[in-house]
């Protein structure tokens, strides 16, 4: 027994030794996760550099409705991002944003939009992941341009004008006027954008698994909708996502190099709908990959899988396309020629996406 015991000890120590060696490795290789308890109503802001777990759902109420057009008391975003090399874990639970406040920001102190040619830097090497997230104010995931790509995006000129009691003569004065206006904002917005992809920052944002539910309870206007992530910046990836909303277009990318795969896109086509609605919108998108997603459109949405501005070649490939039929545009082209690889595209009527569990 004895000699068993004084044999027994080098070989624990031996164990030990190597126990040590190879968890050490493994947890080097797992960065800190600094936990995030939330508070109802209150937001999240994140500026340094790290790991961020959440540890419990965030919850963001509704502007009560005793009191519609004063003060909230609420936070405008839910989650504000500011720094760079920020990883947002939120641990399978859920950020709900509420009806007066945003979802996620990922912007430096303010929106992105300053003066032509002066942009200025902007987070990068941030990761979203693992998650849901749903929002009735506005679009989910934020860091990039107002919803804009053409002239029509902006609504008619005169739905948000008392035109109770006017002449014939007065509706087409005011009309043109406010056509004219919008034209005016339309151009200059676009003025803030760079002038081509190869000007866009490299900002290579991720997002991963997660639910994002962008279904507006606010009144439907005639302008573009908000969709359900909006970013501008080189590098994007949006991968094995679950992305739902009640517009027409889902993605609004700004940029080049962008990946889109392995995920859900659903469309509801609330109207009424832009022309150049569709569920992934590219602006100066060359490059992009598009791989391996379903994308479900339904009701009255654009028989469309991809419009792009101004954007160089993509590849699309083994996509399945529910609501669509071979004779309708994977991708169209509205400002610039459409350049495309395409290979593998599935056509599928809408009611089939139910079977495959994409309701």
């Amino acid at each position: 027994m004895r000699m068993f015991e004084y044999c027994r000890t080098p070989f624990l120590l031996i164990c030990a030794f190597f126990a040590l060696c190879y968890g050490g490795q493994s947890l080097a290789l797992e960065p800190l996760c600094q936990p995030i308890v939330p508070k109802k109503n209150e937001g999240i802001h994140l500026s340094k550099a790290g790991t961020y777990c959440l540890k419990a759902d965030l919850k963001i109420a509704d502007r009560h409705w005793f009191f519609p057009d004063g003060p909230s008391g609420l936070p405008y975003e839910a989650v504000d991002i500011e720094g760079d090399n920020i990883i947002f874990d939120l641990r399978e639970h859920s950020v709900h944003a509420g009806n007066a406040s945003l979802g996620i920001r990922i912007e430096n102190a303010g929106p992105a939009n300053y003066e032509p040619g002066q942009q200025p830097r902007q987070p990068q090497q941030v990761v979203i992941r693992n998650g849901k997230l749903d929002t009735t104010a506005s679009v989910g995931i934020r860091s990039g341009f107002y919803e804009l790509s053409v002239p029509s995006d902006m609504g008619h000129p005169l739905e948000t004008v008392q035109t109770t009691g006017m002449s014939k003569d007065q509706l087409a004065k005011s009309f043109a006027r406010h056509q004219q206006l919008g034209e005016e904002i339309f151009h200059s917005q676009l003025a803030l954008r760079p002038v081509r992809a190869a000007d866009y920052q490299q900002r290579s944002i991720r997002i991963e698994n997660i639910h994002i539910n962008a279904r507006y309870s606010k009144k439907i206007s005639s302008r573009a909708r908000d969709g359900a992530i909006n970013i501008q910046g080189a590098g994007t990836i949006i991968r094995n996502c679950v992305i739902e909303t009640d517009g027409s277009t889902a993605l609004w990318l700004f940029g080049p190099n962008a990946v889109i795969e392995n995920n859900t896109i659903i469309v509801h086509g609330a109207s009424p709908v832009r022309e150049a609605d569709a569920p992934i919108r590219l602006h100066h998108g060359d490059g992009a990959l598009i791989r391996n997603n379903r994308i479900v459109i339904k009701d009255g949405a654009n028989r469309r899988g991809i419009s792009v501005f101004d954007t160089g070649a993509i590849t699309v490939e083994k996509n399945t396309f529910y609501g669509m039929t071979e004779k309708d545009d994977v991708a169209k082209a509205f400002t610039g020629s459409l350049e495309i690889k395409e290979s593998g595209s599935r056509f599928e009527p809408a009611w089939k996406a139910v079977f495959a569990g994409h309701k």
